[in-house]
């Protein structure tokens, strides 16, 4: 199981205020899923939305990317620039 962490405004729309989540996933794409399974609508938002950051890192094109239970996984809204 995965632990991911979502910020607060994510998780008061999503999740009922859960910051912190455990799915059942080996790569991003899987974990976005079962998220979307567990809370309708959270799946499609971190598609289109928000970005993944692993262990530190966020990651441009995530989905592919492989995770596991000692991965440190955040869901967190892109930040724009110019």
């Amino acid at each position: 199981m995965v632990s991911v962490c979502l910020s607060s405004g994510t998780a008061q729309q999503y999740t009922n205020g859960l910051t912190e989540i455990m799915v059942d996933a080996s790569n991003v794409r899987q974990m976005v899923r079962a998220l979307e399974a567990k809370y309708p609508g959270l799946g499609v938002e971190i598609q289109t939305t928000m970005s993944v950051a692993i262990d530190g890192t966020i990651l441009p094109d995530p989905f592919l990317e492989e995770i596991n239970d000692s991965s440190e996984v955040y869901i967190l809204p892109k930040i724009g620039g110019g």
